[in-house]
């Protein structure tokens, strides 16, 4: 056997086995499920923007992660008929942990039918949060299908290495 030749590939062990076809099952239920979210955020931002009432947002304290903050705090309608407390704003501009609260926002509107009390600017970009949602929900099931294709294929050509049937 010539030295630069390669070895051929081992089969898969059936630890191998199971963690690949796990992760060929599961990826796309997790991926789904998380696209789905980003659609469904992103559609109800635009129906929002569309009907939802318009008012003042007050920030009260802001929620960092990985330093960006989303602000916190209480939305009131310009008519005085709606006033939520602990509602989530979503904007295009992003502030850092390190910045000062913002004072009222206005032009803000809420999103009445949401479990948490969300307020969107007009500036929120829902198209991107549906496009991220749509392509993330579709990553999944072709990564897996890939995935499921390579591993039959490697498995195939190692077992036709070692002189075993396919």
């Amino acid at each position: 056997m010539d030295p630069r030749t390669p070895a051929p590939p081992k089969p898969m062990g059936c630890l191998g086995k199971a963690l690949v076809w796990t992760m060929v099952f599961l990826l796309p239920v997790f991926t789904v499920v998380i696209g789905l979210f980003l659609l469904f955020e992103g559609l109800s931002g635009r129906d929002t923007l569309a009907n939802g009432p318009v008012g003042t947002f007050t920030p009260v304290d802001k929620a960092c992660n990985r330093g960006s903050c989303a602000l916190e705090g209480t939305f009131t309608s310009d008519d005085g008929a709606v006033t939520r407390q602990d509602v989530t704003l979503r904007d295009a501009t992003r502030i850092g942990s390190g910045d000062p609260l913002p004072t009222a926002v206005e032009g803000v509107r809420l999103d009445t039918g949401a479990t948490r009390p969300t307020a969107y600017t007009a500036d929120y970009l829902w198209q991107g949060a549906v496009l991220g949602g749509a392509a993330f929900a579709a990553f999944g099931p072709l990564f897996s299908v890939v995935l499921a294709v390579g591993a039959r294929r490697y498995q195939a050509r190692a077992l036709a290495a070692r002189g075993h049937g396919g």
